[in-house]
């Protein structure tokens, strides 16, 4: 499978990350960035190399099914083994939740209140005194 480019993984951080309320619509760019600029061209990242924040990033995109991760056990020197956590691009999903035509479904009530205009929400002092004037 070809490589995630910025673009489909900044839809897909949109798509789930932006939209669950995790992130900001600002982080989204750079957050791709930063993921990207770990995997490169590789189709996995060492968890040792991540920095503490940007591990909590992962684990963020991890719950939104666009990152997995995994570990495999590794004999060293005398017999000690060693446990190595690595993560990986879900390439199929970041590349289905970012298709141009999926996006979250609204509820009906949703459609609604986004359609109404900025001055159905506005209070206005004379409407209610003669609403409520006998």
């Amino acid at each position: 499978m070809s490589s995630i480019n910025e673009a489909e993984l900044t839809r897909a951080i949109e798509r789930t990350l932006v939209a669950h309320g995790k992130l900001t619509a600002e982080e989204a760019v750079p957050t791709a960035r930063m993921v990207l600029g770990y995997f490169g061209l590789e189709s996995s990242v060492l968890d040792n190399k991540l920095s503490s924040e940007d591990r909590d990033r992962f684990y963020r995109l991890e719950e939104e099914g666009l990152l997995t991760s995994e570990e495999e056990d590794a004999t060293v020197s005398r017999g000690k083994t060693w446990r190595i956590h690595y993560w990986l691009l879900k390439k199929a999903r970041i590349r289905d939740v970012g298709q141009a035509g999926v996006s979250p479904a609204n509820s009906d009530a949703e459609s609604v209140y986004r359609a109404m205009g900025d001055s159905a929400w506005e209070r206005r002092s004379d409407a209610g005194s003669k609403a409520h004037a006998p």
